[in-house]
């Protein structure tokens, strides 16, 4: 557009100039010029015409004999064209000394030339020839001025300037983003996690910000990845220094022999225990922390808390504690990964009772509400004071041991069954209970019932 307006000004500022250029030139003068030159002949009068239209391009020139003949040979325009079939003989014959009607005036060497540009004044040669000369002032339109060399020149040199200008600013729009996104990646490969793009790139509506924004997102992931795989391999050395160290205490015990070694070697094999236990638990977590998802099927979620309850009660009977649960009429269908979701109920409820007093019960609940499906799980142990109720699904995390009755477990359980509720879409919440115990709230989609 801005190219376009740039020739169109162009071209009517050189046409305007040329038309400006007739403001000193009259039909007077030219006649005299015409008939001096004729004094010479008809060559002499030709080079006159092409000499006066190459100075004032917005006329045109024609001389036309008795029988319309121009005298270069061209061809007359249309309006010339119609007025010399109708007008021509009357000219001759005002030229010739006949009376005749009305028409144009005619005028002889002798006779002074009004200053018009219509008046038809007769060039007579040496010969006793005539031509009468018909002058088309500002005959001329704004595209022939593309004929001008110099006028063609500009308008290239504008269109390559304007072009130029344009194409360096989009591609500095363009490039500027980009080379801040490279910067960024080069960020990243040299393990500074906290690169970003900022808010003014991030914040563009074009692909350039969902670029930007894509990026601040793939950074702040793995930002998050790495700081929780660095915080899990702190925790599991952490919590496998404690065991290490009893067990290389129980060794060396049981290696002086005498009436201690059995209590020794059963401590030794209860720390295995624990080990074999805390390993399994830093695997499954490590694993849900994957985004590769395992399979999916249809499944009934009642059937599965059915059997998972059944075996921590087999359990929990053995320890002098219950639960109770009663399953739903219909069952209750939902997508997702049967080991995953056996795994979190299972420590949701293991959590429950371990925490339990001897001889109470665990109650757990399955309820529809529309689209989704609330599993609860209620204990009457000593709950979890309130400003750790948001720290408990951080892996290795243990409350106040006071609260704990010395039931010390890894801090995995919950953190697990976070992960597993977050994969299927749902949540997990946590609240005490008035009567006291802790009230395990679990929500997941569900198909139907």
């Amino acid at each position: 557009m801005l190219i376009l307006l740039i020739g169109i000004g162009l071209t009517l500022a050189v046409t305007s100039a040329r038309l400006r250029a007739l403001d000193g030139v009259s039909s007077a003068q030219l006649t005299q010029a015409a008939r001096h030159a004729a004094r010479t002949g008809d060559a002499a009068l030709g080079r006159w015409v092409r000499r006066t239209e190459a100075d004032n391009p917005t006329l045109r020139v024609f001389l036309v004999d008795r029988s319309g003949r121009e005298l270069l040979g061209r061809p007359l325009p249309v309006r010339l064209h119609d007025w010399v079939q109708l007008n021509l003989p009357q000219t001759v014959a005002l030229w010739e000394g006949t009376p005749a009607g009305a028409g144009p005036a005619v005028h002889r060497a002798h006779v002074p030339v009004p200053d018009s540009w219509w008046n038809v004044p007769a060039i007579e040669s040496p010969g006793g020839g005539v031509h009468f000369a018909l002058f088309l002032p500002f005959d001329s339109s704004a595209y022939e001025v593309l004929g001008v060399p110099h006028v063609l020149v500009l308008l290239f040199l504008c269109a390559v300037f304007v072009s130029g200008l344009a194409c360096w600013v989009v591609a500095r729009h363009i490039m500027r983003p980009v080379l801040g996104v490279q910067q960024g990646l080069r960020s990243l490969a040299r393990g500074e996690l906290g690169a970003r793009m900022g808010p003014g790139l991030a914040g563009r509506t074009d692909e350039l910000g969902a670029l930007a924004a894509d990026f601040d997102a793939t950074a702040q992931r793995l930002q998050e990845l790495v700081s929780a795989q660095e915080m899990l391999l702190r925790d599991v050395s952490h919590e496998l220094r404690s065991p290490l160290t009893r067990l290389r205490l129980a060794l060396e015990l049981a290696r002086r022999g005498g009436q201690a070694m059995p209590a020794q070697l059963d401590r030794i094999e209860r720390e295995c225990g624990r080990l074999d236990v805390l390993t399994g638990q830093v695997l499954r977590l490590a694993r849900l922390r994957e985004p590769r998802a395992q399979a999916r099927a249809l499944l009934d979620l009642a059937a599965l808390v059915g059997d998972t309850v059944a075996d921590v009660a087999y359990e929990a009977e053995a320890a002098g504690k219950s639960v109770a649960w009663q399953a739903p009429r219909a069952p209750v269908l939902l997508h997702g990964a049967a080991a995953e979701l056996a795994s979190m109920l299972e420590n949701v409820l293991r959590n429950a009772l371990r925490f339990t007093p001897r001889g109470e019960c665990v109650d757990v609940a399955l309820d529809l509400r529309g689209g989704t499906v609330g599993l609860s799980v209620r204990d009457r142990g000593p709950g979890i004071a309130p400003e750790h109720l948001d720290q408990v699904f951080a892996p290795f995390f243990q409350s106040d041991p006071a609260r704990s009755g010395g039931h010390n477990g890894a801090g995995l359980g919950l953190a697990i069954a976070q992960l597993v509720a977050r994969r299927h879409a749902g949540e997990i919440r946590l609240a005490n209970r008035a009567g006291g115990g802790l009230r395990v709230e679990i929500t997941l989609p569900c198909q139907a019932a």
